[in-house]
């Protein structure tokens, strides 16, 4: 079994303000990779993914719906992951398959916004599922934590990651 743990922090733009709640509905709406103009095609591989692995225990990601997500609350889901906790201030999220355990974290503090990533295999099976993916997680994060933040505050810039 593998164990990764990640984080990501951005600038927040001055005179700003950000609730980590819709820091978290902004950044997991749709996939992170990819151009704006091909999320149509990310979201339908994303929907075929779902179909092709479901019966071998892997939870789809029903991110990037047509439906705009709920701003997460404490037992309900934003996506497909369970919240455990939402404030303004953090969000604490997470689900497990047959595959995978997998945490993040939203955070508002400082001036800053982070985002943090634990994510444990849970056999063989997930190691190799993890192995698709584990060399775009930096990326992944530190992209999709600029975008949600920049669509949070209404800008395009001044979203600096670290």
């Amino acid at each position: 079994m593998y164990t990764h743990a990640e984080a990501a922090e951005a600038l927040i733009p001055e005179r700003r303000t950000v609730d980590a709640r819709e820091l978290a509905r902004l950044t997991m709406d749709r996939p992170s990779l990819g151009p704006e103009r091909a999320s149509r095609l990310i979201a339908l591989w994303i929907r075929i993914q779902g179909v092709v692995l479901r019966p071998f225990g892997v939870k789809p990601n029903t991110m990037g719906s047509r439906s705009e997500q709920p701003l997460p609350e404490p037992g309900g889901r934003l996506g497909p992951y369970e919240v455990f906790e939402a404030s303004e201030r953090e969000v604490l999220l997470g689900d497990m398959d047959d595959f995978l355990e997998h945490r993040m974290s939203f955070v508002v503090a400082d001036g800053r916004a982070f985002i943090g990533v634990v994510l444990r295999t849970r056999n063989e099976k997930g190691d190799a599922y993890w192995e698709q993916f584990r060399h775009n997680q930096t990326q992944i994060l530190h992209e999709s934590l600029a975008r949600g933040l920049a669509r949070a505050t209404g800008t395009d810039s001044g979203v600096g990651a670290s």
